[in-house]
């Protein structure tokens, strides 16, 4: 078993090193090859939660991470504004891939740098556009530092937020694991009655996805905002699973809520 006092005596004594190292990391997301393999967002939030246990300085990692996804970003551009043209003739970079960039780039103009950051595998590939597109440096370098700020943001604070959450869960459930496996009981339970009907949790999951995307297509607000903000269009068109991502974080977020005002103001835990 490791000593977790002593690792966590590491960790705060070379938190610096963690602050270069998310640097680096917002930095190689933002690269047009290897950006699609890296889950940049998914370890910044990482940092978050360590944060959020006072293992490293919440701030200190949104600077760095702010840093090295602005620099990226403009390496990226950098790269398409110079030598785009050649990359891209001889195949370096997934021409599908590219060509979903160009779309993108086409259908937002400027915007898609910000936009882009926050949009799946494309992440990586929209700077490089804007500089095969030789979009003015002034305007990309502005949407460049707002969205690489946002996104340390996002990420940061969303790491830190379930970070605390998790935490305070874990200690005020840690003498109560009756409950917890009443709970797990009951999911059972409502697994085998789904079973029973002849239809599996997954296939229930994708039909009541779908009931929901229907729902809201009904509805005036709804297609008002896909009108004012068509990024919101793509992401259906972006994947045949959108449905069942809309859903599932629907149920993640209203559930964090849920268990969030029930532990800060109801104190029940």
């Amino acid at each position: 078993m490791p000593d977790v006092a002593l690792l966590t005596h590491l960790l705060i004594k070379f938190a610096w090193l963690g602050d270069w190292l998310f640097l680096v990391l917002a930095f190689i997301e933002s690269a047009p090859v290897v950006g699609v393999f890296i889950p940049g967002a998914t370890l910044i939030s990482v940092g978050g939660f360590l944060a959020s246990q006072g293992i490293l300085n919440v701030w200190d990692i949104i600077l760095f991470a702010s840093i090295g996804a602005i620099l990226g970003d403009f390496f990226s551009y950098s790269l398409g504004r110079w030598g785009g043209d050649f990359i891209k003739r001889k195949g370096i970079i997934n021409r599908t891939l590219i060509s979903h960039g160009e779309k993108f780039f086409a259908k937002y103009g400027n915007k898609s740098i910000f936009w882009g950051r926050f949009f799946g595998p494309i992440r990586a590939i929209i700077p490089f556009i804007a500089g095969i597109s030789r979009m003015k440096k002034r305007s990309f370098i502005f949407w460049n530092i707002l969205s690489g700020i946002s996104w340390a943001m996002l990420n940061v604070f969303l790491g830190h937020f379930s970070g605390t959450l998790v935490v305070t869960i874990f200690k005020r459930w840690s003498n109560k694991l009756t409950f917890v496996l009443f709970i797990l009981l009951i999911i059972a339970i409502f697994y085998w009655l789904i079973k029973k009907k002849g239809k599996s949790i997954k296939n229930s999951f994708r039909a009541d996805s779908f009931l929901l995307v229907e729902y809201l297509n009904s509805k005036k607000w709804f297609q008002y905002l896909m009108e004012r903000y068509p990024f919101i269009a793509d992401f259906f068109n972006e994947s045949k699973y959108a449905p069942e991502k809309l859903l599932a974080g629907v149920l993640v977020s209203s559930f964090l809520i849920l268990v969030y005002i029930l532990i800060l103001i109801l104190d029940i835990f």
